[in-house]
């Protein structure tokens, strides 16, 4: 006579492995010229990157969107390869965009009033840090992640949208 495993306790069991031994992420890295339509094919591999590492598709969007943003500023105004890195740690998504130029055209403070870029990273994000060096500028941004369809479904706990938004 065969058992059947009772489907409760295998799930209980895989979110136990999971919380103590978590997925392996790789890590995200792209090289971008000085062209902006090469924002597209970054957009779209940043995207699977995200969806390989089970991050909700709002979520998704603000990391895209907020990364789209750092980098069109880079390739605009700093005339040299940008290059984004990203990862994920846990609950939180990291990315880092850096170029190694120098600003080019008006003054920083004059292009970020006719921009919105910095205000919408800001928004999307949990946490945005800019570093200005001579060598360069590094944007540094981190996405606190709420619990995914797949945790949800393991632990049989339903994620409160309104909790994030009292969170930020």
């Amino acid at each position: 006579m065969s058992s059947v495993p009772d489907p409760v306790a295998v799930g209980a069991r895989l979110a136990e492995s999971l919380a103590v031994n978590p997925p392996s992420v790789e890590a995200f890295e792209s090289f971008l010229p000085r062209d902006l339509s090469r924002l597209r094919g970054l957009r779209h591999d940043l995207g699977s990157w995200l969806d390989d590492n089970d991050v909700g598709p709002e979520q998704r969007d603000a990391v895209i969107l907020a990364v789209h943003e750092a980098a069109a500023n880079a390739i605009q105004h700093a005339g040299s390869q940008v290059v984004v890195s990203g990862s994920r740690d846990g609950d939180e998504v990291s990315v880092v965009v850096r170029n190694t130029g120098r600003w080019t055209g008006s003054r920083p403070n004059v292009e970020l009033a006719r921009g919105r870029g910095l205000t919408i990273m800001h928004g999307l994000m949990s946490n945005l840090e800019i570093s200005r060096q001579p060598d360069g500028t590094t944007v540094r941004m981190r996405l606190e992640l709420a619990p995914s369809r797949t945790e949800e479904a393991l632990t049989g706990r339903d994620a409160d949208p309104g909790e994030e938004l009292l969170s930020r």
